[in-house]
């Protein structure tokens, strides 16, 4: 057999085998689910543009990009540190039982501390007094992170449960959306919306979970407390630093320039993340997987990295092109004339997809299951504050075009500073040589 049918066979066999594993089955249960969930936004989002206005729609960007933040110090890493722990648990009941009852419980300590913040600093702030009516309507999005074990999920290989919930929650939402939002004002009536949907989806991913994995009550020590919140300490300030260049940009944008503004801004991106959602079904697929393969084998876990890098890096770069050669048609169409400023934004961000492709290959992949959490924390946060900088001297003058430069200089910086680095370490990523043990 010649160096080119021995080629083309091993191909074949990895596509053979990719498609009968359970990371291929639980991508195509999410990737079906994922089509439906692109429903409800396409339909949702140009109605909301139109009906609140970019002050309006801008507005309750500004306060959900707050409230992203409380988010992510309520899942302090969870998703990460938890996942990675229970997919090594897995086949013992008893301790994922015990894992699931820690990590609800810190998350509601959390959540505790997290609404006493709001409070305060709607009182302190002005920029945030003016919309502390979204903000505690929004607040429901916090404890319905709470209760939605994503990470349980996650960690059991069983994700398609999360989709599911989710749809039903987003079409829920699009119901009350047109039955009860029709002007400017009703503002906090789709902050309401939206958080309540998340608290319901939170109560019902609970209820599945319990019922699922055969979950019982059990005594919550300090000390497991403690040692939950060890565990995902480094992965949160991972969190939080990522956090400073996706999450909060329209919070970020709106305490620098104004809410018309930020609405231009987040109706571009609402637009990008949509499209870029398409990665997540085979990145969550993945995640499990990749953490035990680095326990079992350091050889095939790099040998399904390359794979990943190829496939997440191919499918980015598609869906990037998609959004750059097509930004006018989905503004006038999805947004409409209000929005022409969005254009330029979209055009600016199109690269995205691309880049956060590879980047979740090379960090959460590889670098988080293979214990390198801290270094990974150190690029990320140096992303965060970079983006943070960048704002600061783009934005006022450029407004939402300048925020949109910093956002994609930020995740360049952070696939090629990984890319860099696991190199440095031997992962070769762009070859076939092994790397050390």
């Amino acid at each position: 057999m010649g160096v080119r049918e021995t080629a083309v066979w091993s191909w074949r066999k990895w596509l053979r085998t990719g498609v009968r594993s359970t990371v291929a089955r639980n991508a195509a249960s999410l990737y079906l689910i994922q089509f439906a969930n692109y429903i409800v936004p396409l339909i949702m989002v140009p109605y909301l543009v139109r009906v609140l206005g970019p002050a309006g729609y801008g507005a309750v960007a500004f306060a959900q990009g707050f409230i992203n933040y409380l988010m992510l110090f309520v899942e302090y890493g969870f998703d990460w540190s938890a996942t990675r722990k229970i997919s090594v648990q897995r086949e013992n009941l008893e301790a994922v039982n015990h894992t699931a009852l820690h990590v609800w419980a810190a998350k509601g300590l959390l959540a505790l501390a997290g609404f006493v913040v709001l409070l305060a600093l709607t009182a302190l702030v002005p920029k945030l007094g003016e919309v502390r009516l979204l903000l505690l309507a929004l607040y429901g999005m916090v404890l319905g992170n709470v209760l939605f074990p994503t990470w349980l999920f996650q960690g059991m290989e069983r994700m398609v449960a999360i989709s599911v919930i989710n749809l039903g929650m987003k079409v829920a939402v699009l119901v009350g959306v047109f039955a009860l939002v029709h002007q400017p004002e009703d503002a906090w009536v789709y902050a309401a919306l939206m958080g309540s949907g998340f608290l319901l989806a939170g109560v019902a991913g609970m209820i599945v979970a319990v019922r699922m994995f055969g979950l019982r009550p059990g005594a919550i020590s300090w000390s497991g407390l403690g040692e939950t919140l060890r565990e995902g300490w480094v992965l949160f300030f991972s969190k939080a630093s990522v956090s400073l260049y996706t999450a909060g940009n329209a919070f970020i944008l709106g305490l620098l320039t104004n809410h018309v503004v930020v609405g231009y801004y987040s109706a571009a991106e609402k637009i990008v993340k949509a499209i870029q959602g398409l990665l997540w079904p085979l990145s969550q697929a993945a995640y499990p997987r990749f953490s035990k393969l680095a326990v079992e084998s350091k050889e095939n876990a790099l040998r399904w990295g390359r794979r990943m890098l190829i496939v997440m890096g191919g499918i980015g770069m598609v869906l990037s092109m998609i959004v750059f050669l097509t930004a006018p048609l989905l503004v006038y169409t999805l947004l409409g004339d209000q929005y022409v400023a969005s254009i330029k934004v979209m055009r600016i961000i199109a690269l995205l997809p691309f880049l956060i492709g590879l980047s979740n290959v090379l960090g959460i992949q590889l670098m988080i299951p293979f214990g390198m959490d801290r270094v990974f924390t150190k690029i990320l946060l140096g992303a965060g504050l970079l983006n943070v900088g960048l704002a600061l001297l783009l934005a006022p003058a450029w407004q939402a075009e300048g925020m949109a430069v910093s956002v994609l200089l930020s995740e360049l910086f952070v696939t090629a500073t990984m890319l860099f680095y696991l190199h440095h370490k031997g992962f070769t990523l762009l070859t076939n040589q092994s790397i050390p043990t």
